[in-house]
């Protein structure tokens, strides 16, 4: 969950999930609808899906036990080297590297790296470094400490240096140029889209849409249908709303149509009562929760 998200977003969701999927086997056991509507407001929904499958692959390859080796744990879906190496050393005591932002920020600063972190180059010495120094005694102590050291000491704007348990062997301290680094490539300018999605009721129903998993952005996720979707003409203007997804800007149109005399197998008619569990991601909750005084227009 923390993948790309803060700790205040994740906290309470994370309490909730647990509740919700108390141990791998209930994760194991549930619907993709039921995960997804539990980790709704999160993003990234991919991650939700590999959570699934990887409680799945444990019980029924690991006796639903998670398994304690390096290549077993790296095998799990959604299982990358660093989330490998942070299970690995802080749960079982493997001696393995951990590397994210974090942890590059402070070696860039540390040995005074001028390179660019994004550097696929850079960011293989920083593994071998990080490979080197990781103790055998307490490795999950060490990768701990180092990746809370970039995240509320070594930050990435007005570092806390005087602060700072390594200051005194950090070259970029030493040689006061810890404020330019590390070095990161340009971000990415935002692309901007505009999406026109419909409000289609009938019956005390609403037409939701399950988007392809071959769509670019949010797919295999109920939402409102859009206008390319179907063959309808949109009409009045509900609401507006702005989403942001990677370096993508989504300026979405909540606009009325007529229900279509056919339905295709994409889409479901579902009561409004049930809008909520369906529509997880949070640029359809703008939609639906921006103005709820609308919602009498809606009606």
């Amino acid at each position: 969950m923390l993948q790309q998200t803060t700790v205040a977003a994740v906290a309470p969701k994370f309490e909730r999930f647990l509740a919700r999927f108390p141990d791998i086997s209930a994760l194991a056991a549930a619907s993709e609808d039921d995960v997804l509507s539990a980790w709704a407001g999160l993003g990234y929904y991919s991650r939700a899906r590999n959570l699934r499958a990887a409680a799945q692959k444990i019980v029924h390859e690991h006796a639903g036990r998670f398994p304690s080796t390096y290549e077993s744990i790296l095998s799990l879906p959604g299982v990358g080297r660093y989330t490998a190496g942070a299970i690995g050393s802080i749960a079982f005591g493997l001696r393995l590297p951990v590397l994210d932002g974090n942890v590059m920020r402070v070696f860039s600063r540390w040995f005074a790296v001028r390179d660019n972190i994004k550097n696929a180059a850079v960011q293989k010495k920083f593994w071998s470094v990080a490979e080197k120094l990781v103790p055998p005694d307490r490795p999950g102590d060490w990768n701990q400490a180092l990746m809370e050291l970039g995240a509320t000491v070594c930050l990435p704007e007005n570092p806390k240096c005087p602060e700072c348990p390594v200051s005194r062997s950090c070259l970029a301290f030493r040689r006061k140029i810890q404020d330019r680094l590390p070095v990161v490539s340009a971000r990415k300018e935002a692309v901007d889209l505009r999406w026109t999605c419909l409000w289609i009721k009938k019956n005390g129903k609403v037409l939701l849409w399950r988007r392809s998993k071959d769509e670019h952005f949010l797919k295999g996720l109920w939402g409102f249908p859009e206008a390319r979707h179907l063959s309808v003409k949109p009409e009045g203007l509900i609401k507006t709303a702005s989403h942001s997804i990677t370096h993508h800007l989504i300026t979405a149109e909540l606009r009325r149509a007529k229900a279509p005399n056919k339905i295709p197998a994409q889409a479901a008619w579902i009561d409004r009562v049930d809008l909520e569990r369906y529509l997880v991601s949070s640029l359809w909750t703008k939609l639906w929760n921006k103005n709820k005084r609308a919602r009498g227009v809606l009606w």
